[in-house]
């Protein structure tokens, strides 16, 4: 393929489908000014993060951050989760990625703004994020939001990711009219670009002994990465990295470095195998960092309901959440609360005999109250600001309290009753396959309706111990709340007694079939 002047190669792709996506994009992409493009680049964002780009481009019509997707077989999923379902590979539910897409082109377009190169001469023009889906033959079924800013090869019937580019054909983009996208202002753009040290970058992909791989999560303050071993190759490791933002306040840097240096002692005394290890703590130029055992099967609980939620057996159902449960009640009996469990700080794995198991994780806002007993650690103090190191979906599980209160103000933001209450958020989605709301504000005005969740209003024939397991541990007035772990076991106990009783053979799946007393 010809080269041209205004297509830079910061980095060759290592791998062939994405080489293939570049190819096709590179193949039609006009080679005369304004158009410019940059391939396999990564920058330091202000907030300390590592991101990864595939492409940018500008265009007279458009500046665009692409995230290649490449999976071919079948795409489906919502606005939130997507499924990928490929012949011969298990299948794979991730969060939809023009989440991160649309994070790295904020950011980007943050940094390029500081640039000297924009000082005189204006802003940078908005970037929008767009997921290519370059499989030749995807099976796309993504409809109505879900397909928002994502966008296949164009063929003989259908415009792609090149009318994006060069006619800005693709739902969900947004017009700018304001901004310009002309020659001067590519011109400033590569400039910025150049300015801003967009290149290769190999001194911040290491961390300790490990070489990080590629990106498993982001949350706030912090990015989880797979890492392998700089010499021994089979050897795999999570890796968490606590970002500081470039130009932090003092406040700002001692908020996440105590995260991290909260969730390294917390995970001290916390062995057990239901909770991911910590092999190691060390300092890296980008903030802390935390090296965890990992399993590269793993799948974050949130994702594997979405995924296989229809296929669990009530067994298999009660089983995670016991085990769940059965984690926060060794961690209450080691004096340590969790205060923001839910779907997302858990991982599933199918362990020997098909057995599912969990690893909990995310501990970075608990803490550890102290004792004068020998041999206990000492106290580890709980942070007042959840909202800067919790990301919102996960604030659907978490007490109101939790959210709302200041920990060091008061009583009500610390106690072991926030964990209950996140076990019966757990299991009002474990049990009935829908998150108990989108967000704590949500959760919170549907708490003021009802006195707990109501898992009878979405789920047909709920058993009533599992009615009042979940009402009881989920109710907003502390007072009334379930007060530990135990007590949230020995409910669970009963459901378990009542899901495996007699009368529960009467159950049937067709309703035209069904007799008086049948339970469906």
């Amino acid at each position: 393929m010809a080269k041209s002047k205004n297509w830079i190669t910061v980095a060759e792709s290592s791998f062939p489908w994405e080489r293939d996506a570049l190819d096709f994009v590179r193949s039609h992409f006009p080679t005369h000014e304004p158009y410019r493009a940059w391939s396999n680049f990564e920058f330091i964002a202000d907030d300390g993060s590592i991101n990864e780009v595939d492409l940018l481009v500008f265009t007279p019509r458009g500046f665009f951050l692409i995230e290649i997707k490449s999976r071919p077989g079948r795409l489906r999923g919502d606005a939130g989760t997507w499924t990928w379902e490929t012949e011969g590979k298990p299948h794979a539910t991730v969060d939809n990625p023009l989440f991160l897409a649309n994070s790295k082109a904020k950011k980007l377009r943050s940094l390029l703004n500081r640039q000297k190169a924009c000082k005189n001469k204006g802003q940078v023009p908005w970037i929008d994020a767009i997921v290519f889906c370059s499989a030749a033959n995807l099976k796309f079924e993504l409809q109505d939001n879900a397909a928002h800013g994502v966008r296949l090869r164009d063929s003989d019937s259908r415009s792609g990711i090149m009318g994006t580019i060069t006619r800005r054909e693709c739902p969900g983009l947004r017009e700018h009219p304001r901004d310009r996208y002309d020659r001067p202002a590519g011109k400033m753009v590569a400039q910025a670009m150049e300015q801003a040290g967009i290149r290769p970058s190999q001194r911040s992909r290491k961390v300790s002994d490990y070489i990080l791989d590629h990106l498993i999560n982001e949350g706030p303050g912090y990015q989880d990465w797979q890492a392998t071993h700089s010499t021994l190759k089979n050897v795999r490791r999570r890796v968490r990295i606590y970002n500081v933002r470039t130009g932090a306040t003092e406040d700002e840097r001692r908020t996440i470095e105590r995260a991290a240096r909260r969730e390294a002692e917390l995970l001290e005394t916390l062995l057990h195998p239901g909770i991911l290890r910590r092999e190691g703590f060390t300092e890296h130029e980008l903030g802390p960092a935390l090296i965890f055992e990992h399993d590269p099967q793993a799948i974050r609980l949130d994702h594997f309901l979405a995924l296989r939620h229809e296929q669990l057996s009530v067994d298999q159902r009660l089983d995670l959440m016991r085990q769940i449960a059965e984690v926060i009640r060794f961690a209450h009996d080691k004096r340590v609360v969790h205060r923001a469990l839910c779907p997302q700080s858990v991982l599933v794995t199918e362990g020997d005999g098909g057995r599912l198991q969990i690893k909990v994780f995310n501990w970075q806002v608990g803490y550890r109250e102290g004792t004068t007993t020998s041999g206990v650690s000492r106290p580890v103090t709980a942070t007042s600001h959840v909202d800067r190191l919790v990301e919102e979906a996960s604030t659907a599980y978490m007490a109101p309290e939790a959210v709302s209160a200041n920990a060091s103000s008061g009583e009500r933001g610390v106690g072991e009753h926030l964990d209950v209450f996140s076990l019966g958020a757990i299991a009002y989605h474990l049990f009935s396959g829908q998150p108990p709301a989108s967000n704590g504000l949500e959760l919170s005005n549907k708490l003021r309706e009802t006195k707990g969740l109501q898992i009878s209003s979405v789920l047909n024939g709920a058993g009533e111990n599992l009615q009042e397991m979940i009402q009881w541990s989920t109710h907003a007035d502390v007072g009334v709340r379930l007060d530990t772990a135990g007590d949230f076991l020995e409910l669970l106990e009963k459901v378990e007694d009542e899901a495996t009783s007699p009368d529960q053979e009467k159950f049937v799946e067709d309703p035209n079939r069904a007799k008086k007393d049948d339970v469906l």
